[in-house]
């Protein structure tokens, strides 16, 4: 499949649990995914089964997400990640599973099998809006948005004041209407005007959720991710009547988990409005609160990556001899897969 082609159809998918039952025998369509992963050797894959399906004891949905990890000398960094997001009070994470990828005959090393971002009750869980929801509540929510420099949505604008680039994950481009577009613009412009324009009458704090932008930031913080500096794959959501939120979290495999930082770098610092929101004093409290009441659970993430290293040990011998890493970005690539992991 080539990423800028059409879904290719009727492919046969079939899944093989460790014990060699089949978890899932049937079609997909498979399509190519990613930015700047996808210019790599090997190639990151959406797929879109034919009904909502269970696989991998994860939740029912037709969408998924195979990604390939390939300049991941560990493997695990978006699993480690993803984590560290459910230890917080973060809505939803997506769910993943490492499988071996056979496709069309051919060896493709290890993936990892995840649920993609969506707007459902089993993953970002907020209405699903129709092109008639236009006035009153209705035009409220749910809005699921992306923040990336890539621009790669039909549907997007740049915020009026930080020319930040928001994009409509959903509605998509065959539910969403202008009086929806405007209504979401305006409540990100407005934002943006209290922060930036009017920041001591404390309207701004009326527009989001404290909470989730300080859990969201805490797992960027602790992985070092500096996407949403750029911006990329930084989520965002608002329900019917309710506020902005953070998240979910996504893209962890590169950037990440780098040793070289000091204790005075911050991953974040410049990103979204941060630098904003760090000058409030109930913001800064609510987040020393968070910390102490989340910093013992990540505490057991060292526990957690060790468990999952080991089970990696064979599939990683194999895929690093099948894909060999080329650049030189996380700081691992050479070392042995055990002081990568270290």
């Amino acid at each position: 499949p080539n990423k800028l082609q059409d879904w290719l159809e009727g492919c046969e998918m079939r899944l093989y649990n460790s014990d060699g039952s089949i978890d899932y025998d049937g079609t997909t369509n498979i399509r190519g995914r990613g930015n700047s992963t996808w210019n790599y050797a090997k190639k990151p894959y959406a797929l879109k089964l034919d009904s909502k399906t269970s696989i991998l004891g994860m939740p029912k949905h037709k969408r998924w997400v195979l990604l390939a990890n390939y300049l991941d000398r560990t493997l695990l960094r978006n699993d480690i990640a993803f984590h560290i997001a459910t230890l917080t009070d973060l809505a939803w994470t997506p769910k993943g599973q490492y499988i071996e990828l056979v496709l069309n005959g051919k060896h493709q090393g290890s993936y990892y099998l995840c649920e993609q971002i969506k707007i459902d009750e089993n993953r970002v869980n907020i209405c699903e809006m129709e092109s008639s929801d236009t006035t009153g509540e209705a035009i409220t929510g749910g809005y699921l948005l992306e923040l990336d420099k890539h621009c790669d949505e039909v549907n997007q604008f740049r915020s009026e004041i930080r020319q930040l680039p928001y994009m409509f994950k959903e509605p998509d481009e065959d539910v969403l209407v202008t009086e929806q577009f405007e209504y979401i613009q305006n409540y990100i412009n407005n934002l943006e005007n209290e922060l930036y324009n009017n920041y001591e009458a404390r309207e701004w704090a009326s527009y989001i959720d404290f909470t989730t932008f300080i859990d969201w930031w805490l797992v960027h913080e602790l992985t070092n991710n500096e996407e949403p500096e750029h911006p990329k794959s930084a989520y965002m959501y608002k329900d019917r009547n309710d506020v902005l939120k953070a998240g979910p979290v996504w893209d962890f495999d590169w950037g990440t988990f780098t040793p070289d930082r000091s204790a005075e770098y911050s991953s974040m610092e410049d990103a979204i409005y941060y630098e904003q929101l760090f000058k409030d004093a109930e913001f800064i409290a609510l987040l020393k609160e968070r910390w102490t009441l989340l910093k013992p659970k990540f505490e057991t993430v060292p526990t957690y990556i060790l468990t999952e290293s080991d089970q990696m040990q064979t599939s990683n011998k194999i895929n690093i001899t099948l894909w060999p890493i080329s650049e030189r970005i996380n700081g691992d690539e050479t070392l042995p897969y055990n002081e990568a992991i270290d």
